[in-house]
């Protein structure tokens, strides 16, 4: 992944839309973020982060702050990046959640958006987008972090982890969480195997503690040996026994409940057949009584009838009266609406002359109407006129305003596009200037490297010289010492005999000969030297001795490094000085050169950098003068078609003034309005008359009709009554009732009541009668051979049995429902520990080989896996760190036993060349630190991707850490930086370092204001 252009609006302390156009630098693939603190540099980074993950370079920034506090809520906050993968482009374009601005002017709440344009299509879910950029660029974010982007302080917290701490950074590298699972599982399934296994045996325990003692010897014996196999079998037997008891008293119950129900039907027969015959008794009491309700109810249904015709009568009788009065009130009304009949039509004759000669007085209304219209037309005429012609006169005065404008538009035009010539042969002067540079800054390192290796050739001189000078004065005090060894030792010798001698005593063995006599003992000498003094002085001979070889070796080094020196200058040692001297002048000539070429390229970027403004304003010119131009060329159409209306309003004016016969628009009007009213007047009247007419020939019509309806109703209302009165008479008759039957009548509640009390009575003999006959037949289908007062004495007897045989079954039932469970969950646990020992058995020796066990020397399967990884990432990192250090450092893995619990095997010591022993990586400086945490970095970058099945990682971020380095450090970390650099890939630095502005040509450069920060390329 290779990043070509990233945009930045409103993002961070940027408070400007910020353009950082990589593919400036001109194939210059190393380039410096710098800047002052917390004026933004970092935040480069973060919003390529951004772009591709949805975070964050490091861990101290979050989303809901990447908008910038120097904006207002309308301004959008958004990142956009381009960037390069396998010869393909991809665009994706990121906006966090904020407030922003909306439609209408108005703030919305914005949610996070992403737009991610890859292979001719869009991505707008950000889920989908995620898991499609991360599969592209086949890393996760925490593999980006480690071997992409690293973030400030970060990428060293890997170097001096300890072992649990980098589990977890290499398990979401190397994603071994996979296996992390599998051991969490492998464990999780024995211990619940084991925890089922025991909660079987503690309920078998239970469950058996359960079971009725003092059934049989057998049973009691296995419960007392937990012998389930025997358990399970007898109680199985018991169980059975327990169920042929049951059985035999639920068919001894059975058969006396059969007896019971056979003596009480005869019993509730017997009680029923009394009962019936006392109520048949009652019945045929009120027997009387009810057939006189029955012939009262008859009675009052034919009055009923009766009275219903003699209603029909009065009725008829009531309607005709009526008829008579409204026939009497109809005939008044049509009298009346006669005679004013009469009266209307007289009035109506009148005005219907007037309404004939309307159309006369019309068409001189119509002539007047039309005069009023063109004299109208010909005052809104010449109004048209006269504002086209003041018109026409300002627009002439426009063009000619706007023509002058044209004319010094193009001149300003001219002038810019003169400027923007000259800014453009700036540009490629600078380009020449630039790689002018370029040589020279070339020419320069070439140089130093030069002058840093005369630097230290001289420098081995001056060792070697100092160190002869060392050397001669140790070589003599290791002669003199040497030779006082040497007479010490000689005189030790000498004497032996003597200190040997002086030991001896009579009757004791001689530890030469062995002699119990010693008849002639050696003397000591003079100078005689103790034992002790002899092995100091030995010890001093030995001290100066390892010095004296320490200094021949660092000789004879020196002087192999200055015979190195003088192949790889191609000089002489005397030559040294000379040199210096030739390379210090040419290293001032060098800057001196740079310095100059510094200063033409500002003078031309300064007019390079007003291009932009430049090409805006002449861009804002040549649009004034076309909207000038346009403009111009309406005005000319606009005088142009008023004058054609101007002519064309002349004529039509003169043809209406032909036309005219009046001149006076308001005595015309006078006489409308006078020709108008008279017209209406006589059309209301007119009109009115007309409806007065019509309305009273229509009434009296109506009135005619209706008198002749309701002389009609009269006649046959009167023959209805004549019919009506000989039926109810005949109804009398055939009903053998007088005049008085209405005594019959009675209220309808006491009708209903009676007849009511009748179907009831006439009910309830009939069911007497009906019961009592299927009552006595079922008697006798049953037989009797006794009183009802023996059949219940037995079946009392029965009761009382029958409880005490169901006590029995209770109980019984009881006992075997509790041994039956009992024995179910006896062979349900066992069978399921059997089943779950088995599992466990597999599942434990499983777990032991994942997690670690004495067979595996404690080291789990996920630690081994990662171990082999690490053993990479440090091969790789020393080919590196090595060199960075000079061969002093390489990185070891500590793979010592240690006490105590936890992960192990993953520390890192550092083993130094110049004391042959190992210690940890925190006793490292500052700057080695540094230099060993880069180094690492780059390791992992290079066996994730071999790992990853070939990822291309052109790109490399590196987030401050240069500040702890000197000089000598910089260098090489630099040397490295060239080296990935020359392999092509993209390493961008952030450092406040002043010297890593000289020795990499490519800037970004970061300032800060009140007003926000800013961003710009130099190259």
């Amino acid at each position: 992944m290779r990043p070509l252009k990233l945009v930045m609006n409103a993002f961070g302390p940027y408070k400007e839309k910020v353009v950082i156009d990589f593919t400036q630098f001109h194939h210059q693939t190393l380039f410096l973020v710098s800047g002052p603190t917390g004026a933004g540099k970092t935040t480069i980074f973060d919003a390529i982060a951004y772009a591709l993950y949805d975070d964050a370079s490091g861990t101290s920034r979050g989303k809901d702050s990447f908008k910038s506090q120097f904006v207002s809520d309308d301004v959008l906050c958004f990142v956009e990046l381009e960037f390069e993968l396998a010869g393909k482009k991809y665009f994706i374009k990121r906006i966090p959640a904020q407030k922003g601005p909306g439609k209408n002017g108005k703030l919305k709440k914005w949610s996070s958006e992403v737009e991610f344009h890859h292979n001719g299509t869009v991505t707008t879910k950000i889920n989908e987008a995620n898991k499609e950029i991360q599969e592209l660029l086949s890393l996760s974010y925490e593999q980006f972090k480690q071997i992409v982007m690293l973030p400030q302080g970060e990428f060293k917290k890997m170097l001096e982890s300890n072992s649990a701490d980098k589990e977890k950074i290499f398990r979401n590298i190397f994603q071994t969480d996979t296996i992390k699972e599998l051991q969490s599982l492998l464990k999780d399934k024995a211990s619940s195997l084991k925890q089922g296994i025991d909660q079987n045996e503690s309920t078998l325990q239970q469950f058996v503690g359960m079971i009725t003692k003092d059934v049989n010897e057998t049973l009691e014996e296995a419960i007392r040996l937990f012998d389930i196999p025997v358990i399970i079998t007898e109680l199985s037997h018991l169980v059975e026994s327990y169920q042929g008891k049951i059985y035999l008293l639920e068919k001894e119950l059975i058969a006396l409940d059969e007896t019971y129900h056979n003596n009480q039907r005869k019993i509730d027969l017997i009680a029923a057949l009394a009962v019936l015959e006392k109520e048949k008794e009652s019945l045929e009491a009120n027997k009387e009584l009810i057939e006189a309700k029955r012939l009262g109810v008859s009675l009052a249904k034919k009055a009923e009838e009766c009275f219903e015709i003699k209603q029909q009568v009065e009725n008829i009788s009531n309607e005709k009266r009526a008829i008579q009065q409204e026939l009497i009130k109809e005939q008044k009304q049509l009298a009346e609406t006669s005679e004013c009949l009469l009266e209307t039509e007289e009035n109506y004759h009148v005005l219907q002359s007037a309404y004939k000669e309307l159309p006369k007085k019309r068409e001189v209304l119509t002539d007047l109407k039309e005069q009023e219209k063109q004299l109208c037309e010909r005052a809104a005429k010449e109004k048209a006129r006269t504002e086209l012609v003041k018109e026409n006169q300002n627009n002439q005065q426009v063009i000619q305003e706007l023509n002058k404008q044209v004319i010094a538009d193009g001149a300003q035009l001219k002038e810019q596009e003169h400027e923007l010539k000259e800014i453009q042969q700036a540009k490629t002067s600078i380009m020449e200037k630039q790689r002018e540079a370029g040589s020279l800054q070339q020419e320069q390192h070439q140089t130093k490297k030069q002058q840093e290796a005369l630097i230290e050739f001289s420098g081995y001189l001056a060792k070697k010289d100092a160190k002869q000078e060392e050397f001669q004065e140790i070589e003599n005090k290791y002669t003199q010492i040497e030779s006082h060894y040497q007479e010490q030792r000689l005189t030790y010798n000498r004497n032996i005999a003597g200190m040997l001698a002086s030991d001896l005593k009579e009757e004791q063995e001689c530890p030469v000969c062995g002699s119990l006599h010693h008849p002639a003992p050696a003397k000591l000498g003079r100078n005689s030297v103790s034992k002790e003094a002899l092995e100091e002085s030995e010890a001093q001979k030995n001290e100066i001795g390892k010095l004296f070889d320490r200094i021949s070796i660092e000789l004879k080094g020196l002087s192999e490094a200055i015979q190195s020196s003088e192949k790889q200058l191609a000089i002489q040692q005397s030559e040294v000085p000379a040199e210096q001297a030739k390379i210090q002048r040419q290293l001032s000539e060098e800057a001196e050169k740079q310095e100059k070429l510094t200063k033409i390229v500002k003078a031309l970027q300064k007019t390079v950098d007003n291009e932009e403004t430049a090409e805006k304003e002449k861009q804002k010119t040549a649009l004034q003068v076309r909207e000038t131009e346009s403009e111009i060329q309406l005005l000319k159409a606009a005088v142009e078609h008023n004058a054609k209306r101007i002519a064309e309003l002349k004529g039509e004016i003169d043809t209406l003034i032909t036309k005219l016969t009046a001149t006076s628009l308001s005595a015309i009007q006078v006489q409308i309005d006078e020709k108008t009213n008279e017209i209406s007047r006589i059309e209301e009247g007119y009109s009115k008359a007309q409806e007065n007419k019509v309305a009273l020939e229509k009434l009296q019509t109506q009135y005619q009709t209706s008198t002749k309806a309701f002389e009609k109703q009269l006649s046959t209302l009167i023959e209805r009554e004549v019919d009506m009165q000989k039926v109810f008479t005949e109804q009398l008759a055939a009903k053998q009732l007088d005049a008085e039957f209405e005594k019959y009548l009675l209220g309808k509640e006491i009708k209903q009541q009676l007849i009511e009390e009748i179907e009831a009575f006439d009910k309830k003999n009939w069911l007497n009668q009906t019961n009592f006959s299927e009552k006595r037949t079922a008697l006798e289908k049953e037989g009797t051979d006794q009183p009802v007062e023996g059949y219940v004495t037995k079946n009392q007897e029965i009761e009382l049995e029958s409880k005490m045989l169901k006590e029995q079954q209770r109980e019984l039932i009881g006992t075997e429902k509790t041994n039956q469970s009992i024995l179910s969950q006896i062979q349900l646990n066992d069978h399921a520990k059997k089943e779950e020992q088995e599992e466990y058995l597999l599942y434990k020796e499983l777990s032991e080989m994942a997690n670690g066990s004495k067979e595996t020397d404690y080291i789990s399967f996920e630690r081994f896996v990662l171990g082999i990884y690490f053993e990479e990432i440090i091969e790789a990192a020393n080919t590196r760190f090595t060199q960075m250090t000079i061969n002093r450092y390489a990185l070891i893995r500590n793979k010592d036993k240690t006490k105590g619990a936890g992960p192990k095997g993953l520390d890192l010591d550092v083993f130094d060349n110049y004391t042959g022993m190992k210690r940890s990586v925190k006793t490292l400086s500052g700057g080695e630190s540094f230099k060993a945490s880069l180094a690492l970095a780059l390791g992992l970058s290079d066996v994730v991707q071999n790992r990853s099945g070939g990822v291309s990682v052109d790109t490399l971020f590196i987030d401050e850490g240069f500040g702890t380095l000197d000089a000598e450090s910089i260098d090489s970390a630099i040397e490295t930086l060239f080296e990935l650099n020359q392999r092509g890939r993209l390493v961008g630095v952030i450092s406040h370092v002043e010297e890593l502005k000289t020795r990499i040509p490519v800037h970004i450069e970061v300032t800060k204001s009140s007003n926000g920060s800013y961003a710009t390329i130099k190259v």
